[in-house]
């Protein structure tokens, strides 16, 4: 297995960022017709925003880290603990991740996709987690972790929905940050090297 090194994860991070913000953009403007600035700045009070993203994105990211510490998950998370350990981020770099993905997944899949025409909450969420990888046939242990995803995305589209893309936002980072720190302070297995799931 080939580990991403920095570099090039702060490559496709900005391109997180730019790209996928773009892109949500356009489909704000061009297929939805509506106002860029009222969707990506519009909703409820930034406190109001920012505590329910808080609240939100601490509770599922509390959950996620209670389901892969599980004993039946142990491959799943030996597998992204030995990747993290190789990578071995700084704080620095797993603030950055977190903060373009957050941001420029949001903007694209909450803001961009989920208003579309026949789209939702749901469906959007579903997409945003087999672009991830998460739902595996021939894996059941990250598929079930992968239909989890489902119910956290699906909450961050209901953020976006009632209170505004700023909650949104703000619960995806937390959640990012979360795991990441979780997987980068745990404890590397015994046998070392990274594993297949």
């Amino acid at each position: 297995m080939v580990v991403p090194d920095k570099k090039r994860l702060q490559y496709f991070s900005w391109l997180t960022l730019l790209g996928m913000s773009a892109i949500g953009i356009l489909l704000i403007s061009y297929l939805q017709k509506r106002d860029v600035q009222t969707v990506l700045l519009g909703g409820k009070p930034y406190y109001a925003q920012v505590l329910s993203g808080l609240f939100f994105g601490s509770l599922s990211a509390l959950l996620a880290i209670l389901l892969i510490r599980g004993k039946k998950f142990k491959g799943v998370r030996s597998f992204f603990e030995n990747l993290m350990h190789e990578l071995n981020p700084s704080v620095f770099n797993i603030l950055f991740y977190s903060f373009c993905a957050s941001v420029g997944e949001e903007v694209l899949f909450r803001a961009g996709i989920q208003p579309l025409p026949y789209i939702g909450i749901w469906p959007a969420s579903v997409l945003f987690v087999l672009l991830h990888g998460y739902i595996n046939p021939s894996n059941i242990r990250l598929s079930i972790y992968g239909f989890f995803l489902i119910v956290i995305c699906s909450g961050f589209g209901y953020l976006f929905k009632f209170f505004g893309l700023t909650s949104s936002i703000v619960a995806h980072f937390v959640y990012d940050v979360a795991m990441f720190s979780m997987l980068k302070y745990a404890h590397r297995p015994a046998n070392g090297g990274a594993k297949a799931i």
